[in-house]
């Protein structure tokens, strides 16, 4: 009768009294904990398979799968509020390690408390590192809760903003609208749109520029055998050798600019270099500028003819 009596512990805990914000997080983590272990008990004595003649991806029981929706919820917001307390990078065992790579492929589906209860121990406590506030490694951005809730309401809403007419483009609109007004854009002829991340933006923006230089490049291609080159100092980002790679403009089409004192391009090498090429037929079609340096320089090994990573 275990349930019984967590029933009876709960209503005991209820009763406490808390007297300051420490003591209340204290009691909820403790009544919590409590209403998580019913919730298992009750989940051990019921199916939560649907019927194998229903084709609706909605839970088999709506109530619990609340109650697990909720348990991860609070786990997520516990790892934000107490991250300070650990340290940014936990080491995965080994043995962890093991149990996730050598997992296979599982012949019938998992329910969903167990597939998070494995999630939970597995793979949360062993993360990169990038939502602690000491995580200073590349460009990743720490975890926050406005984040948590934004994935879950656009993971709700599961929609995209390619077409159509709804809340979504309109978001997307006036967000880009505000970018424009930050850097000072003209309104009436800037635009954009929102990606994941800045490598796709890259790939992106250099298409759009290549497009805007050679407008048939889509249908025919590189037929005619037009040599586009970019420009950018050697402080950018690597992520643009790679756009000019996938796009077929090939990192030798890119010219990576030396710079002064204060990490600006070299205005002078720029103008040079940009006359060599047009004097040799070749065609200037787009300068990439930074704000701030690369912190990935590191990857890079450049001299004047060769890119190599």
């Amino acid at each position: 009768m275990e349930s019984q009596q967590l029933i009876e512990e709960i209503s005991i805990k209820l009763s406490e009294n808390v007297i300051d914000i420490e003591s209340f997080n204290k009691w909820k983590k403790e009544t919590f904990t409590m209403i998580n272990k019913i919730v298992e008990l009750k989940k051990c004595s019921i199916s939560f398979h649907s019927s194998e003649t229903s084709s609706s991806l909605d839970p088999a029981d709506w109530p619990l799968a609340r109650c697990t929706a909720h348990e991860m919820l609070d786990s997520s917001l516990d790892f934000l509020e107490e991250i300070r307390t650990r340290p940014v990078w936990n080491p995965i065992p080994n043995e962890i390690r093991s149990i996730i790579e050598n997992e296979t492929i599982p012949e019938e589906g998992q329910t969903l408390s167990n597939v998070c209860r494995e999630v939970l121990t597995n793979v949360m406590p062993y993360n990169k590192g990038n939502p602690h506030p000491r995580y200073w490694g590349w460009v990743s951005g720490e975890g926050t809760l406005g984040g948590v809730l934004s994935d879950m309401i656009s993971s709700t809403l599961n929609i995209n903003t390619c077409s159509g007419t709804h809340s979504g483009l309109s978001i997307e609109k006036t967000v880009i609208k505000w970018m424009c007004q930050l850097f000072g854009f003209p309104s009436t002829t800037s635009g954009g749109l929102l990606t994941s991340g800045t490598s796709m933006a890259t790939i992106i923006s250099i298409a759009a520029a290549r497009q805007q230089k050679l407008s048939h490049i889509r249908q025919n291609g590189f037929i005619n055998g037009h040599q586009l080159v970019g420009y950018a100092s050697i402080e950018t980002h690597e992520c643009l050798v790679k756009a000019f790679e996938l796009l077929g403009l090939g990192s030798q089409s890119l010219r990576l600019i030396s710079v002064d004192q204060n990490c600006s391009i070299d205005i002078q090498s720029l103008k040079q270099s940009i006359q060599n090429d047009r004097n040799n037929g070749l065609i200037p079609f787009c300068l990439v500028g930074n704000a701030g340096n690369s912190i990935d320089l590191n990857f890079l090994l450049i001299d004047a003819n060769d890119i190599r990573m």
